[in-house]
This record gives C-alpha cells, structure tokens and sequence, in this order.
C-alpha cells in the first residue's frame, strides 16, 4: 500500500513541474521574462 502511495504522489509532483513549466512558457511568450521575473519578485518578495 505504502508503494502505491509513494508513486502516485511522484506522479503527482511530475505532473504539477509539468504543468507549472507550461504556464510558464505561456506567459513568457504573451508577456515576455520581465512579467514572469515581476511575478515571483510580487509573490516571494
């Protein structure tokens, strides 16, 4: 049990780099890096 867990939680975080990788691709090719570097700067900063 503890093994099918541990790989649906690695599915899990693949799919989420996968997803955030797109999002990002996204935005930099509507708005360009300086949105995405004002972006993290807004949320981390």
């Amino acid at each position: 049990m503890t093994a099918g867990w541990r790989s649906l939680a690695l599915w899990s975080v693949a799919a989420l780099v996968v997803a955030a990788t797109a999002v990002s691709f996204v935005l930099w090719g509507r708005n360009g890096a300086a949105y995405l570097i004002d972006m993290v700067q807004t949320y981390c900063f």
